[in-house]
């Protein structure tokens, strides 16, 4: 039996380890960005969403919405990272988990003046999604 529960948490350890950070496929094509470089009077965002374990069923399966400007321009699942060009000014960038029945909504507004932006968001423990500069110390 001990050695049961040993090989299970084992698999369930190593499926958890062997998802790959990755590009999302779902992005409106006015904001898609192949590159790193923005045009002229673009900003390159970058956002992703982190890997979480959860309880909640249909978190696994259930994109999380990216809405710039009050418009949906992509979906992410976990691990996943969006690459946008976007228009310079304050732009307020939103996620929401698409099939909750709950507000969850984060929101993050940022100065796009040309220079890149990385960003990454990730549920609290509240239920609630966070947006922040990558690396923050605010997690």
């Amino acid at each position: 039996m001990k050695k049961t529960l040993v090989a299970l948490a084992a698999l369930f350890l190593a499926g958890c380890a062997g998802n790959p950070y990755e590009p999302t496929l779902q992005v409106k094509s006015a904001y898609a960005n192949p590159s790193a470089v923005a045009p002229e009077g673009q900003t390159h965002i970058r956002l992703h969403r982190l890997e979480q374990t959860s309880i909640v069923p249909f978190e696994k399966t259930c994109p999380l919405l990216v809405i710039l400007d009050g418009k949906t321009i992509a979906t992410l699942h976990f691990n996943q990272y969006v690459d946008l060009n976007v228009p310079n000014g304050m732009r307020k960038i939103e996620v929401r988990i698409a099939c909750a029945l709950t507000k969850t909504t984060g929101e993050i507004t940022v100065d796009a003046n040309g220079k890149n932006i990385s960003l990454e968001t990730d549920r609290s423990f509240f239920g609630t999604y966070n947006i922040r500069p990558e690396g923050s110390s605010s997690k």
